[in-house]
Order: structure tokens, then C-alpha cells, then sequence
């Protein structure tokens, strides 16, 4: 459980936080997705650069769907650099939290956790001050699917992290879902709801448990 909670979180930010402009020109039509060069997807990172380094909280509800098909719900909070929170709804008892340094997912009931460096997750693109998407991040696959832009990517120096895809709104670019494939090729689908920008998050929300 702890393994695949880590997998969610790493890239939990990272779909709150694309507020993807660039990709509406490059995907405008099925032939325009053979036409994007590497100059476009640079430019596409660029943008989602600066609109990473323009947020600086967020809260929300999510919607998180297993392979299997189960279903678990929650609360997000995001505050940049470095800060997260999940909070999974009852009776599940789990938590992830991002402290500035570390990333910890902890199931309240038994007082168990696991942690892990933000620098050796996913996540460093996206919480640090200064993300570099362009240099880090490489993109699998642009594609249009039906209403969405589907948007796959992996860290490029570490695959076994697994990849990222981002569900994006054709019409608005509205980020309606992403995906976690891991490194055993198992699926989580998250879909986000009720997205907040802005608002004030205390300090305790980012403090890790006592256990």
C-alpha cells in the first residue's frame, strides 16, 4: 500500500499544477500531432515552467481509481516550494506529506510510514523553486484521444520511476485526470475536482506526523 501511495504522490503535483497554453496550437488536429517537432515541445515544457513557478498554493478534492478498479477519495493541498499533502477520506488511514525535504506516506492506523528524499522523486521538477522540465523530463508521447490531449512523460534520467500521463481538455486545456504507470506497469488513475488556487494553508498541514 505504502509502495503505491508513493506512486501517486510523486506525480500528484505535477497534474494540479499544468496549466498547459502551448499544447491547443500543437494539437489543434490528428495531423497536426505529426507535425510537433522538438522545438514545440521545448516551448510546451517552457510554458509549463512559468506556469509552475507562478502557483503558489492550491487545494482540492481528488479522485484516485486502482487497476483493479477500486475507488478512493480525498483532499490535496499544495504549497510551493517543496510542501504537499494528501489526505485520504475514511476509512482509509492514509496520509502523504511533503515537508520542503521529504516525502513521507504514513497509514495512521498502524502507525507505519515510509520516506524518501523529494530530490529522488518525480516531484523535484515540481516543488523546487526552480523546476526544469525541459533538461529533466522527457516526453514519451503527444496525442489526441477523443475531447483529450494525453501528454506522457518519464524522468529522463530515471526510468524506473515510472511515467506520467496528463488527461487535458481539448477545447479549454483543462487538466481533467492524470495517470501513474509504475515500474511493475500497473495503472492509477486520479481525477481532480474542485481545484482551489491561492488560498491560505497553515504551516501544520506540511508538518510530518509523530510516528
Amino acid at each position: 500500500m505504502i509502495r503505491a501511495l508513493q506512486s501517486i504522490a510523486y506525480v500528484a503535483v505535477a497534474a494540479l499544477m499544468l496549466c498547459l497554453v502551448a499544447l491547443g496550437s500543437l494539437l489543434a488536429s490528428p495531423a497536426a500531432e505529426a507535425q510537433t517537432t522538438r522545438e514545440q515541445v521545448i516551448a510546451f515544457l517552457g510554458e509549463v515552467e512559468t506556469q509552475i513557478e507562478r502557483i503558489a498554493t492550491v487545494q482540492g478534492r481528488f479522485m484516485q481509481i486502482s487497476d483493479a478498479g477500486q475507488i478512493v477519495r480525498g483532499d490535496i493541498y499544495i504549497s510551493r516550494p517543496g510542501r504537499m499533502r494528501f489526505d485520504y477520506d475514511d476509512p482509509s488511514p492514509a496520509l502523504l506529506v511533503a515537508d520542503g525535504r521529504f516525502i513521507g506516506t504514513y497509514n495512521t492506523k498502524d502507525e507505519t510510514s515510509a520516506h524518501r528524499q523529494i530530490s529522488q522523486t518525480p516531484l523535484k521538477f515540481l516543488l523546487n523553486k526552480d523546476p526544469d522540465l525541459a533538461n529533466g523530463v522527457k516526453v514519451l508521447k503527444i496525442e489526441r484521444v477523443a475531447e483529450s490531449v494525453l501528454v506522457t512523460m518519464q524522468d529522463r534520467r530515471n526510468a524506473n520511476q515510472g511515467q506520467l500521463i496528463l488527461v487535458l481538455d481539448t477545447q479549454t486545456l483543462e487538466l481533467r485526470a492524470w495517470q501513474v504507470i509504475d515500474d511493475k506497469g500497473e495503472r492509477t488513475t486520479v481525477r481532480l475536482e474542485s481545484m482551489a488556487y491561492g488560498v491560505p494553508l497553515p504551516d501544520a498541514l506540511f508538518q510530518r506526523p509523530g510516528f
